[in-house]
């Protein structure tokens, strides 16, 4: 697989993790994400340690502040470097680390990894949760798969908290 194949390949079970992002009226939505180090170590495996770089810049918009990720890779056909960036805002929780693992997933996002999460159905869990049931995530190990063999899937998945169909609601 070429080096940009190696950062656009659908994301694996083992790089996708999953957040609580609302729980409110007898259910809970959870949505798949990508940590820093997987970004990483996608960028690694595609160019080495040496083929690639980040540099974090303060950004301010108005009273709002963050950071700005931007990432470069070397083409290793001409030894040209190439740079792409996106930011964020701080986080809720660690609001400095949060806002600088923020901006480097969305400048990997321009690279391409991890692009296909924005495509995946919403996720829908019976009741109110403040962390994701294990059977739950157990059942959503299946789904990078199927993403990634392009298989028809609902606009929203809508699970119990066994993991198992919910009924519509």
């Amino acid at each position: 697989m070429d080096k940009i194949g190696i950062l656009t390949a659908p994301l694996t079970a083992d790089e996708i993790e999953w957040k609580v992002i609302a729980a409110k009226n007898g259910s809970t939505t959870i949505a798949p994400y990508i940590d820093a180090r997987a970004v990483m170590t996608r960028l690694d495996r595609a160019f080495g340690a040496f083929g690639w770089s980040v540099r974090y810049t303060p950004a301010q918009v108005g009273n709002e502040h963050g950071v700005i990720a931007s990432i470069a890779i070397r083409n290793p056909e001409t030894g040209e470097w190439v740079e792409k960036q996106d930011g964020s805002g701080a986080s809720d929780m660690e609001p400095f680390k949060g806002g600088i693992s923020g901006a480097l997933k969305r400048a990997a996002t321009a690279w391409g990894i991890g692009r296909e999460l924005y495509g995946y159905p919403r996720v829908v869990v019976e009741g109110e949760h403040r962390y994701i049931p294990f059977k739950v995530l157990d059942r959503l190990k299946g789904l990078p798969k199927a993403v990634a063999e392009g298989k028809p899937l609902p606009e929203v998945i809508r699970l119990t908290a066994e993991g198992e169909n919910a009924r519509k609601g």
